[in-house]
């Protein structure tokens, strides 16, 4: 799993999973729109799925996704108690 995810890529995935599309995950860390788009496509090619299904209603978690979404919420925990 440690296939080129890097901090700052799990912290896009993790507020497009929270914030359910890329505008609000974008204003929530204060990124473009379009950056976010493609480190979010560039995070796919690395993991080699698509981690969300786009919809007219935003971004919802693949399969895939959901996995990934275990493991980065494990990095986020271990980031968070490092600063601490």
């Amino acid at each position: 799993m440690g296939c080129g995810m890097d901090w700052s890529d799990i912290k896009i995935f993790l507020a497009v999973a929270r914030n359910g599309t890329l505008g609000a995950a974008a204003r929530t860390l204060g990124q473009s729109q379009p950056t976010m788009g493609r480190r979010l496509k560039a995070l796919e090619q690395a993991v080699g799925h698509a981690l969300f299904q786009r919809t007219s209603d935003g971004f919802i978690l693949t399969d895939e996704g959901s996995a990934v979404l275990a493991h980065a919420e494990r990095m986020e925990e271990e980031a968070l108690a490092f600063e601490r």
